[in-house]
């Protein structure tokens, strides 16, 4: 059973869908699954992949756009001075929608509500959630596993990793990415302009002010819970060792983690390789959601 739900992230209204599985009993609760797409991918293609099949085994899950995509409202720019509250609270403002721009800080917090809104689900065993991520939304899965106990396992499929941080644990923003973020900051510029070095493949614009604070590898040596790494052998995003590797690598190895590399490229992972790699999913969750083996 499929329904459509409304998470509001930072007051913005997200739209989402909730996956009940047919067989649910009256009070009966269950452990649940948050799908975070890649990059700019939308919920409908996981809800005609990932979500229902993971449903069939069994588990409740929720399927997401992100602000400023496809279904999703986007939050509004104001370029003009704000004025006076009425006595109601509110004001009439010009603004823009801020649409199909990728920022992966505030991608994590439209996850983070969605998340809590999963929580809140009656049918939804708290102590039992896990997320499954891909692509740009695998890195994301990382990241918010390093930070969030709530988090029991994880699926991290051809992750975007971020920059590799330095020695000390930092990155820096390149001379030309400084530049174009003061500009933006003092208002010389209105629109933020695609990346040069971002590839023609990817839809919309990534937000090179907040890319390079992201470091998914900084968050993954706090990972304790199990954890599924799935890579292409040809990623072209960077390849393995800035993809699934680089999550390997970082997560400590006291916490089980299982690595498996699938031949072809990136896209590969939901076309030739998408039924081997839901199965393994899916069986992942099983054993560390409900205890079950395959």
């Amino acid at each position: 059973m499929k329904k459509e739900v409304t998470i509001f992230s930072e007051g913005t209204r997200m739209a989402a869908d909730l996956f009940v599985p047919d067989d649910l009993q009256q009070g009966e609760t269950r452990p649940a699954i948050l799908l975070c797409h890649g990059w700019g991918g939308p919920k409908s293609h996981l809800n005609s992949t990932y979500a229902p099949f993971f449903c069939t085994a069994g588990f409740v899950c929720l399927t997401f756009d992100y602000r400023g995509w496809f279904e999703s409202d986007a939050r509004i720019a104001t370029p003009d001075k704000q004025p006076q509250p009425d006595a109601e609270g509110y004001i009439t403002v010009r603004g823009r929608p801020v649409r199909e721009i990728v920022d992966p800080l505030d991608q994590n917090r439209d996850i983070n509500n969605a998340l809590d809104y999963l929580i809140g689900e009656p049918v939804v065993d708290p102590a039992r959630i896990g997320l499954w991520g891909s692509s740009f939304g695998g890195g994301h899965v990382i990241y918010v596993a390093g930070h969030d106990p709530r988090i029991k396992a994880v699926v991290s499929q051809v992750p975007g990793m971020g920059p590799a941080p330095d020695a000390d644990g930092f990155a820096a923003p390149a001379p030309q990415v400084q530049q174009l973020a003061t500009a933006m900051a003092r208002g010389d510029i209105g629109e933020l302009p695609r990346p040069p070095e971002q590839p023609e493949s990817l839809k919309g614009i990534g937000d090179f002010r907040t890319m390079w604070r992201y470091l998914p590898r900084l968050a993954a040596v706090h990972i304790k819970v199990p954890t599924l790494i799935i890579d292409q052998a040809e990623e072209e995003y960077g390849g393995r060792e800035n993809s699934g590797l680089a999550a390997k690598s970082a997560i400590p190895g006291t916490t089980l983690v299982k690595y498996h590399v699938f031949a072809g490229t990136h896209y590969d992972i939901y076309q030739k390789n998408y039924r081997a790699s839901a199965e393994m999913a899916r069986d992942w969750f099983l054993e560390h959601l409900m205890g079950k083996r395959s």
